[in-house]
């Protein structure tokens, strides 16, 4: 059977439970499972599937087809090129804090900076694509779950970063010292929307990795609050945010004595990432 085939009786199947994604979760089933390259595809191979091949398909087929994504049916995923492992523990890696990574990156390099406190941790995705994309960054990653920490040190043992500092915490209440660069992407959905959330989200992300609080934000204040204590006068505070939130965050900071000096959108046009520095006190 040409690869070809498989390949489109596989996307069929999704295509008919109207699977958005169906194009590419047939081509990253298949390749998975078969261990095959984008240059097989391309040359149509001709692939012959053993019995446990076939009935390891049809298992992972009927799992996403019941609305569990890919990431969480093979418990890993990739993020800014590189690969997590994943479990119920933590979230599930967006491409949108990819552009947090960037932003962080970014200013690092322009600025020189040196030392990194994440909030939230989770998979310790965030801080490993910072860490191996830098020179001479080091990194304290902060989490509550013992797990997510335990996940996130894995991770970054797994991807050759050696640079950082994992503790359990509640946020920022264990730390002394002050840093260069705070970033977060906290949990921001409001409780009584966490309901219409994708089956993709909801049934499978950690419920403490997307409650923001009855109105979205709590998780802002205590960043915020937090940060003036934690960030140098010269540092910066990166926070992910929801679409519809960057008026209402930068309140929160501007409070805290915070100024925004850049709001950046993601792939979509919608404001993602807040960018904040110290306010000037005037003598």
């Amino acid at each position: 059977m040409l690869l070809s085939e498989i390949h489109r009786n596989t996307k069929k199947k999704f295509d008919e439970f109207k699977i958005q994604t169906s194009e590419i979760d047939s081509r990253s089933i298949i390749k998975k499972i078969l261990d095959l390259s984008d240059k097989d595809f391309i040359m149509d191979i001709k692939i012959s599937l053993s019995n446990k091949e076939s009935e390891y398909l049809s298992k992972v087929i009927d799992q996403r087809l019941s609305g569990k994504p890919l990431s969480r049916i093979f418990g890993s995923k990739e993020f800014f090129s590189m690969k997590f492992d994943i479990n119920k523990f933590v979230l599930d890696p967006r491409p949108e804090s990819e552009i947090l990574v960037e932003k962080a990156l970014d200013l690092i390099q322009e600025n020189n900076l040196k030392s990194i406190l994440e909030f939230g941790v989770g998979s310790g995705c965030i801080i490993a694509a910072i860490l191996s994309n830098s020179i001479g960054t080091k990194a304290v990653g902060v989490d509550i779950s013992e797990q997510a920490i335990m996940t996130a040190k894995s991770n970054l043992i797994k991807n050759g970063i050696k640079s950082f500092n994992l503790i359990v915490s509640d946020w920022g209440l264990s730390l002394n010292r002050a840093f260069d660069i705070i970033i977060s992407n906290p949990p921001y959905v409001k409780t009584n929307e966490i309901k219409n959330l994708d089956e993709n989200v909801k049934d499978h992300d950690p419920l403490i990795s997307l409650d923001g609080g009855v109105d979205g934000l709590d998780c802002y204040r205590i960043i915020a609050n937090q940060s003036r204590y934690l960030i140098k006068e010269k540092g910066y505070v990166l926070v992910e945010i929801g679409h519809d939130q960057a008026k209402s965050v930068e309140k929160i900071f501007g409070n805290n004595d915070f100024l925004l000096i850049n709001k950046v959108k993601d792939y979509s046009k919608l404001d993602r990432v807040l960018i904040f520095v110290k306010k000037k006190i005037k003598k």
